[in-house]
């Protein structure tokens, strides 16, 4: 039985990985931390009488309580999602994604180095196969004007979260390298899909349309990024941590970059056919500036080439596929939509 640490658990990355390894994985058994309580996600609750599954509330800000962990539970494996992931909140208060992106990020990496290592190259016995996974964005390359990044492109972020992913990376390569543990990083574009926070861009859209208020485009909708569906995001991560190689980077995306724009506009089709109003979703929309001011549009665009060639991953969902799809969802479960 191989006891693997997902920090970040309760997040909508680290709840579908949860979910998704516990069935199919029964020799698994999993310990799950985050600081956050109050919003279990909905895959995880029926994990409560789950014999192979534990969670306790920890920030990873908190070194003494994750090297607890680590020792309570004997932990063999780390798949780590913990961090702090919104790009204004991260410019309003930057000071929190260096204290939960870099020093979290080495707290759990120093602690899993202390509970595998009898020094440098030297593992211990019963921890000779342990991984470290982390979970990271392709954000870390910043903006290009045309083409696609890849995995050799320098790093170059815009941003505190995307500068404080960046050094997370680098930590964990650096613990890889100078202490030859096993290690590899899965950076992945934008994730959407059932169960996602409704924080995050595409819920805020549907949540807008589906209660009668406009929505609204930022900057004319010309920011462009690329968009992987949370069931390829499994699969991805799960062919990462159990056939990546130790050391290696791997960027995980869908291959089909969007404007903001295209994907309010998709969105709104795809509720006009499935959830017809009187009007056309469309004419909600509105365009408006940001409280910051107007700013030049970015565009991010990764090559997910090395993932296919190497480990033989495609991402088998097209952006309207699952747009449908998670419509679907948010529709059968006859929410309240607020006003975010």
């Amino acid at each position: 039985m191989r006891t693997i640490l997902v920090t970040g658990g309760n997040g909508f990355l680290g709840s579908r990985f949860i979910h998704e390894l516990l069935v199919k994985y029964p020799a698994y058994q999993v310990v799950a931390i985050d600081h956050e309580v109050e919003n279990v996600p909905e895959l995880l609750r029926p994990l409560a009488a789950c014999k192979r599954y534990a969670f306790h509330q920890i920030d990873i800000r908190n070194r003494d309580a994750v090297e607890q962990v680590f020792e309570h539970y004997e932990i063999s494996e780390v798949v780590h999602f913990a961090a702090k992931t919104h790009v204004g909140e991260s410019m309003r208060n930057p000071g929190i994604f260096a204290e939960t992106n870099v020093l979290g990020t080495f707290h759990v990496l120093d602690a899993a180095r202390k509970q595998w290592m009898d020094g440098p190259f030297e593992p211990k016995a019963a921890y000779r196969d342990s991984r470290f996974m982390h979970i990271s964005t392709d954000q870390v390359y910043g903006p290009r004007a045309d083409g696609f990044a890849d995995e050799t492109y320098k790093y170059d972020p815009i941003s505190p979260y995307a500068a404080s992913k960046a050094s997370s990376d680098l930590m964990v390569s650096g613990f890889h390298e100078s202490y030859g543990m096993d290690t590899v990083i899965l950076q992945a574009t934008n994730v959407f899909g059932p169960h996602q926070q409704d924080d995050k861009l595409i819920p805020i859209i549907l949540q807008k349309a589906l209660s009668d208020s406009t929505i609204p485009v930022y900057s004319g909708g010309e920011d462009v990024h690329d968009w992987l569906y949370i069931d390829d995001f499994w699969r991805a991560a799960d062919t990462v941590f159990h056939l990546g190689d130790a050391g290696e980077t791997y960027l995980a995306g869908g291959n089909a970059p969007l404007k903001t724009l295209e994907i309010v506009e998709q969105i709104c089709e795809s509720l006009d056919r499935h959830f017809p109003g009187n009007e056309s979703y469309q004419n909600r929309i509105r365009f408006v500036e940001p409280a910051g001011g107007a700013k030049a549009p970015h565009r991010f665009a990764v090559s997910a080439d090395k993932l296919k060639q190497q480990l033989e991953f495609a991402p088998e969902t097209g952006f309207d596929q699952g747009i449908r799809e998670t419509i679907e969802w948010m529709l059968s479960k006859k929410r309240l939509w607020e006003v975010v």
